[in-house]
């Protein structure tokens, strides 16, 4: 922020008092040479300052994080009109566009902000060229790869869980938004899709002494597990549903309540990773050893699109990030085969 022509004119007079060859410059007249020599000098140091504030301001740099900050402080039903005569609209102030909240109580302002997470990514061209061997496509082919696009995931909040923006108008707002406000000549690519399917199995050692298993089910697990036997007497098979719950808290189950805390706590567009998840599950009350044996994952269809039933595995990858930027946990499926840890049993 730049500072004040008195400001500067102290600045000035502490730096006089420094030199020695200033030092009979002492008159207390306001007319003094010497003193409207600082006051003129001030005053263009000020004038200068403010030009430099407000080019700053003009040319800040946007950058990805700048289009997120954007995304999270969209007002939705604020007019994008300056001449709005609700005084709710898009004006130009200090060198961007702002929401112009000040009828608006800090309830109403907070209800307005309907993107409550935001993901801002791009392809660089340096992804769709090969290193090293000689460039044969043409150069709107690298359009076509999205190349030069930016790229915003966007959702909202109901009922506590991370949800798409399906009011139709709402999404279509936002769009002319970001139109309105965006850099000249960048293509911007705005999605809020469901949240997508994420189906898991696992196999679990736990402690007997802490976590309920009923005897009967463990021909079922043992089955299950070594993938040996007729599976196929199983196939109308019940298990017992207090099994993996805590027998102190028949309503906690500590390998489920786990995974799916974690899930939840995954950052909006951020990559599921199978140690991390591994890891949590590992630190719940009653847990041995967690192996994760299979991952199936597959992008949700909104609902005006065809049904998508066929979740690819991908196990053998590590870690990757939901093409919504969440998992939508009411389609969660997760399979666990519980197993008692009792190796001071086994055989050595």
């Amino acid at each position: 922020m730049a500072r004040t022509i008195a400001e500067i004119q102290n600045d000035i007079l502490d730096e006089k008092k420094k030199q020695s060859s200033l030092k009979d410059l002492t008159s207390d007249s306001k007319t003094a040479i010497w003193k409207l020599w600082i006051n003129i000098v001030a005053t263009a140091i000020w004038v200068h300052e403010k030009i430099v504030e407000k080019n700053a301001l003009i040319s800040r740099p946007h950058t990805l994080n700048w289009y997120r900050e954007q995304a999270l402080n969209f007002h939705y039903g604020m007019s994008l009109d300056p001449d709005s005569s609700n005084g709710m609209s898009l004006v130009w102030r200090d060198g961007s566009y702002q929401f112009d909240t000040t009828d608006l109580t800090d309830t109403e302002i907070e209800d307005s902000k309907i993107i409550k997470h935001c993901a801002v990514s791009e392809i660089d061209l340096e992804t769709v060229l090969k290193p090293g061997t000689e460039i044969e496509e043409i150069f709107s082919d690298y359009f076509h790869n999205k190349v030069g696009v930016v790229f915003i995931k966007v959702a909202t909040v109901k009922d506590e869980k991370i949800s798409r923006i399906d009011v139709p108008n709402q999404l279509y707002a936002f769009k002319e938004y970001i139109a309105k406000i965006k850099d000249a000549g960048n293509q911007v690519y705005i999605t809020s899709d469901q949240g997508d399917i994420l189906k898991l199995s696992l196999n679990v050692y736990i402690d007997p002494l802490s976590i309920y298993i009923n005897p009967k089910d463990l021909e079922y697990y043992q089955s299950k597990i070594s993938n040996k036997g007729d599976l196929n007497v199983f196939d109308d098979y019940v298990l017992d549903t207090l099994n993996g719950s805590l027998i102190s808290d028949p309503d906690a189950y500590p390998v489920l309540d786990a995974l799916k805390d974690h899930l939840k706590n995954i950052e909006f567009n951020g990559a599921f990773v199978k140690t991390y998840l591994v890891d949590a599950i590992q630190k719940a009350q009653g847990v041995k050893i967690p192996i994760l044996t299979k991952v199936q994952t597959a992008a949700a269809t909104n609902p005006s699109d065809a049904p998508n039933t066929s979740p690819t595995d991908v196990t053998k990858i590590e870690y990757f990030i939901p093409k919504a930027g969440y998992f939508d946990m009411s389609t969660l499926e997760v399979e666990v085969n519980y197993i008692p840890y009792t190796f001071y049993r086994d055989k050595q």
